[in-house]
């Protein structure tokens, strides 16, 4: 038990602190996302532009082998859009004087959370174990997961751009 804590600990306080501010901004976000809000296809853009930006460092900077790790993310950032697009299916988007409005939803909450959390723990895992940052198989299963997850954030914001160019059309 002594060594699990020492374990956590150490992870905690050898995080960055722009990570723990990315943490209360999605947090803060996702809690503002609970009720009905405006809809801005540029603001929906900022949490996978972070998420993306924090893969595309670490695989530029880190990996061994990005030329197999780049085209695994990039389609399974394509199935994780086409997830998110099943995951929002029943969104509902409306116009209120002249804004277009989208219905409060737990989802994005929890698509943020669980996204952080996986990129959190495979970074974690990296800092660890860097040898992993030389195996194929993980540069591999890195593009996959962190592909799908950022993937998932654009199902809502494809079904924003839908319904703007619907509704206010």
């Amino acid at each position: 038990m002594s060594e699990l804590y020492t374990l956590v600990v150490s992870i905690i306080t050898h995080t960055p602190i722009w990570v723990w501010i990315v943490l209360l901004i999605i947090i803060k976000k996702g809690i503002a996302l609970l009720k009905d809000t405006e809809v801005s296809v540029g603001k929906s853009c900022l949490m996978p532009a972070i998420f993306i930006l924090w893969s595309v460092d670490t695989i530029a900077t880190k990996f061994t082998y990005p030329l197999y790790l780049v085209p695994c993310y990039l389609i399974f950032l394509t199935f994780g859009a086409f997830a998110g697009l099943y995951i929002y299916r029943n969104k509902i988007f409306y116009v209120e004087h002249t804004v277009l409005m989208q219905t409060g939803s737990k989802i994005p909450l929890y698509i943020m959370i669980i996204n952080f959390c996986i990129k959190y723990a495979l970074n974690v895992l990296l800092s660890v174990q860097p040898a992993l940052y030389n195996q194929v198989s993980f540069n591999i299963s890195y593009g996959i997961i962190a592909g799908f997850t950022v993937g998932l954030f654009f199902g809502n914001t494809i079904r924003a751009i839908r319904a703007q160019s619907r509704l206010l059309a």
